[in-house]
């Protein structure tokens, strides 16, 4: 009895080391996948709408064989923009970069002062489930620095489900978008 006791904490003393080992291994292809994507030669196709305060703009590449592997969404109004970014393979849906910007006025700066805040967001998928969540968000009242600061800040790992989840929904709604017509409803359904 002692002995597959021992044998049993042993096993599962390991396990997470090799759960580890395997996300760690998918992250590495993810990149590998991404980079291919990122190098290859792809067709774009633009769709924009601009509804006055609110833009919005679509760019699907293809690659030579007419797959769709990556999608720019970028959205703005008056006082943010968010750009995200959906890499697919084999139609699924496996990296997800996210960069936002806002700003707001500075309570304590004065009648024209603002702060600015950067955030950016990676999100890995293996098929359906998030192996890695990672964000990062900086605060600024001088906006030039932002850059910088998202650059050198540090990935902070997140549990957001919710937001993983919305996130992979919309990049496999944006695919289905073709036209002006249905960039519109999709962004005032959102």
């Amino acid at each position: 009895m002692k002995h597959r006791l021992l044998a049993a904490v042993l096993l599962l003393a390991f396990v997470p080391t090799l759960q580890a080992d395997d996300v760690e291994d998918r992250i590495k292809s993810i990149r590998a996948d991404y980079n291919a994507t990122e190098s290859a030669e792809l067709t774009a196709k633009e769709i924009s709408f601009d509804g006055g305060s609110e833009l919005a703009e679509l760019t699907k590449y293809r690659n030579r064989e007419g797959e769709i592997v990556k999608l720019k969404y970028v959205t703005g109004s008056d006082h943010s923009a968010v750009t995200d970014y959906f890499y697919f393979k084999n139609g699924e849906l496996y990296f997800i970069y996210q960069s936002q910007g806002s700003w707001s006025f500075d309570p304590k700066g004065g009648e024209s002062a603002t702060i600015d805040t950067g955030r950016e967001q990676r999100i890995y998928y293996d098929g359906d489930r998030v192996i890695r969540h990672l964000v990062k968000e900086v605060k600024s009242r001088d906006p030039d620095a932002i850059s910088k600061l998202l650059a050198d800040a540090e990935n902070q790992s997140v549990n957001d489900s919710e937001a993983a989840t919305g996130l992979q929904n919309a990049g496999y709604r944006l695919l289905k978008v073709e036209d002006r017509a249905q960039l519109e409803k999709y962004l005032y359904e959102e």
